[in-house]
């Protein structure tokens, strides 16, 4: 019969086990959050200071304006002024530039007499996406100038401003992210990425040794049922990465100003059912695992992968394939981060987002049912 007592016993094992051991104590604590850190300072989207070089063959006014234009748009960076085509070509092929302006001759003479001038943009299409995005910006760089021009014709010639109706316009009301703040999208996906590895790692780790050293043994010999040893064993781990998921969530809303609009008690349930099920699966690939080495090279294989690939932690799940769909509407990690997202950035209530979080305590009791029904009391 299930004893609570005895479950408890075996987590309190487990917690004492990890105090003695420093390395282990100091990679299941610290590992996770300097994972999340170095990702949310270093894995920024956002396509700024985009390194830009210009070649001014006509040294005009317009044309200075022009690369004013470029300087203030708070997307470019001039890193410089090149003399000839050959330069700048070599300095986009080296990556020293992503981006290069060729301003033609007589760009300002023409530009005086009223007529068209076309000047050249080099794209390092290197970046398929970060190219789009580049030539993008220097198009409306461009067409700002334009409109400049056209201001100070007007001026000119009828002493007002340009006031040209345009047939059809637009007007955009960007919701739940106005300022285009990239961390709004990247930091609540990467609670996701700090829960699944190392908690993963560690709990398969934790099983796997104890086959290793031996001493496995005395579960066997005692009268500790599987559903209480594997239980008590994993009810530390969980705990450790709930608590590392407040600490990275209090991170990303206190200091790095990302917003929590909406349920916290959904918030709340859903990162402790992700814990569990992080932990369940470096349990259940221990159950079938009988080293640590391999229990490391598997864990890290099959979190990682799927993560990156189809979780939607950088590439929204919409844009991903109908069949990668598929397969990242099958992994727990897609609809706790997409919980995340939308209670925090969307302000979405705890009955928006119930059947993500039911599809996250399924998945416990999956990975726990399976670990604890092919987990076998006995050698061999």
């Amino acid at each position: 019969m299930f004893s609570l007592r005895r479950l408890l016993a075996v987590a309190k094992k487990e917690f004492l086990e990890i105090k003695r051991n420093l390395l282990l104590f100091l990679v299941l604590t610290l590992g996770p959050v300097m994972l999340y850190l170095l990702n949310a300072y270093g894995l920024p989207i956002d396509i700024k200071n985009i390194p830009l070089g210009i070649l001014d063959m006509d040294k005009s006014a317009l044309s200075r304006s022009l690369e004013d234009t470029f300087e203030n748009s708070k997307i470019f960076t001039i890193k410089q002024n090149v003399r000839d085509i050959n330069t700048l070509k070599k300095k986009l092929s080296l990556s020293e530039l992503r981006a290069g302006i060729i301003i033609p001759t007589n760009f300002g003479a023409e530009l005086a007499r009223n007529s068209p001038v076309t000047i050249q943009a080099l794209v390092d299409g290197s970046y398929p996406n970060h190219a789009l995005i580049s030539a993008g910006y220097i198009e409306a760089a461009v067409g700002f100038f334009n409109f400049d021009l056209l201001d100070r014709y007007f001026h000119r010639f009828w002493g007002t401003s340009a006031n040209i109706p345009i047939p059809i316009d637009i007007k955009s009301s960007v919701w739940y992210n106005p300022t285009f703040n990239s961390n709004y999208f990247m930091l609540p996906g990467l609670f996701g990425l700090t829960l699944v590895f190392f908690p993963a790692v560690m709990a398969a780790l934790s099983l796997t040794k104890e086959k290793e050293t031996r001493s496995i043994l005395n579960f066997y010999c005692s009268n500790v049922t599987k559903a209480e040893y594997l239980i008590g064993k994993m009810l530390p781990y969980v705990i450790i990465t709930f608590i590392q998921c407040l600490i990275c969530f209090s991170h990303a809303v206190f200091l790095m100003d990302v917003p929590m609009r909406g349920s916290l008690l959904a918030f709340i349930i859903a990162s402790f059912l992700f814990s569990a099920v992080s932990v369940g699966i470096g349990l259940l690939i221990a159950v079938f695992i009988h080293t640590q080495a391999a229990a490391i090279l598997i864990t890290t294989i099959i979190t990682l992968t799927l993560t990156f690939t189809y979780s939607g932690i950088i590439t929204p799940v919409i844009c991903l394939s109908e069949e990668n769909r598929v397969i990242s509407n099958l992994l727990p990690i897609t609809h706790f981060i997409d919980v995340t997202r939308k209670v925090m950035i969307r302000g979405a209530s705890f009955g928006q987002v119930e059947n993500s979080i039911m599809i996250l305590a399924v998945s416990c009791i999956v990975f726990y049912g399976s670990a604890i029904l092919f987990f076998k009391k006995r050698l061999g």
